[in-house]
């Protein structure tokens, strides 16, 4: 009862493709055999909730989904939605329910041929292995300072178009080039002549993954990423964004051994390199971050984190006051545990210790809980 009821509110709000699923019954001839359309999406309820303690008022200013002072917040209150359109088009929604804001709305095919596959909407771009996660698939309460500096406190998210290309090796290859238009950090759609931009105007995203399974218990993951686009700091146009990242993801997890197998070790490292023109100069920036987390039983997890950010050069031009903004010398380092009682709830304490340029030192202290109600989806490799 309560999914028709939240299915009926969102057909007299948006008016989407979801509500015709519910409704309406499949015409014969128009679906595959075997398919049918008239089902409910699948619906998540999610909630993020942090209690939180800085050791000073003078620090790095977070935003985003992550707490922005000390006491108590609401860092996650989303809705997910997920169906098969039919079988060519998936469709997928996230909303922020504490802002009334739309993180993700769109498509994705799966009838394409030679492995090809599209997704349009709106979306997160998949660059490196965090920015295109939401919170309550992080193992930790705030986003790593390397994604902060490059693709803001929201990170990168805007409408567009993406096409995947899954290469025919015997090994997993995936290569996946976006074009977007909106702001993510150091990026921001800006037309290089009046009127209306252009292709070279848009923030083009582009990452290759590859993954080997080297054993039984090990495996292995290979990332390159490309960020390319207009620069944020203006006002003169023309000026560009370049980032160039990898990440690493290596785990183990003993399978028919002696250990039991909920027991999991994974190595995560993402690094980037960026430079960004602005007017009369170039600031050039790089860094970012290695966890290790370990799953000790089916309920507990542990996990550290070490975060390293440095202004490489430029600083005579632009804007120097929003300099910081984009990256400042800084250094943290952040210890979680992790008790969840099942796959819909997970109670979190973390201390992190924050050292960035020309701001006091700033220790933090985290309690969070997450629940989450309704269809649980699959967590990313």
């Amino acid at each position: 009862m309560f999914r028709r009821l939240l299915v009926g509110w969102l057909c007299l709000g948006l008016a989407t493709p979801l509500c015709a699923q519910e409704s309406a019954p499949a015409q014969g001839g128009l679906l595959a055999p075997g398919f049918s359309a008239d089902s409910n999406p699948a619906i998540s309820l999610i909630l993020d909730t942090v209690a939180s303690v800085n050791s000073t008022q003078d620090r790095l200013a977070t935003g985003g989904h992550t707490p922005e002072t000390s006491g108590f917040a609401v860092t996650g209150a989303e809705l997910a939605l997920s169906s098969n359109v039919d079988p060519y088009f998936r469709l997928d929604l996230a909303m922020c329910l504490s802002d009334l804001e739309l993180e993700e709305a769109y498509f994705t095919t799966q009838a394409l041929p030679w492995n090809l596959q599209v997704r349009g909407g709106r979306f997160l771009s998949r660059v490196g292995r965090h920015n295109n996660t939401h919170p309550h698939s992080w193992n930790f309460v705030v986003h790593p300072l390397a994604n902060q500096f490059l693709f803001g406190a929201e990170g990168l998210g805007a409408p567009g178009v993406e096409l995947s290309w899954l290469a025919p090796l015997p090994w997993f290859t995936e290569l996946t080039v976006a074009a977007q238009m909106g702001e993510g950090g150091a990026f921001a759609t800006r037309p290089s002549t009046e009127g209306d931009p252009g292709w070279q105007d848009l923030i083009h995203p582009l990452r290759l993954v590859q993954f080997f399974e080297l054993s039984d218990d090990w495996s292995l993951q290979l990332g390159a990423n490309t960020v390319l686009g207009p620069s944020a700091v203006g006002p003169q146009v023309g000026n560009r964004a370049y980032a160039y990242g990898g990440d690493l993801f290596l785990k183990w997890r003993p399978l028919g051994g002696h250990l039991p197998d909920s027991l999991a070790v994974s190595l995560l490292a993402e690094g980037w390199l960026r430079e960004m023109e602005v007017p009369g100069d170039t600031w050039r920036d790089a860094g970012g971050y290695a966890d290790l987390t370990v799953d000790l039983s089916r309920r507990w997890q542990t996990a550290l984190r070490g975060e390293l950010w440095r202004q490489v050069s430029g600083g005579a031009g632009g804007d120097l006051g929003a300099r910081p903004d984009f990256g400042s010398d800084a250094r943290r380092a952040s210890a979680s545990l992790t008790f969840a009682p099942t796959h819909f709830s997970r109670v979190r304490l973390q201390y992190t210790l924050e050292d960035v340029a020309d701001l006091a030192v700033n220790q933090q202290a985290f309690l969070q809980v997450e629940l989450s109600a309704g269809a649980h989806g699959a967590h990313g490799y």
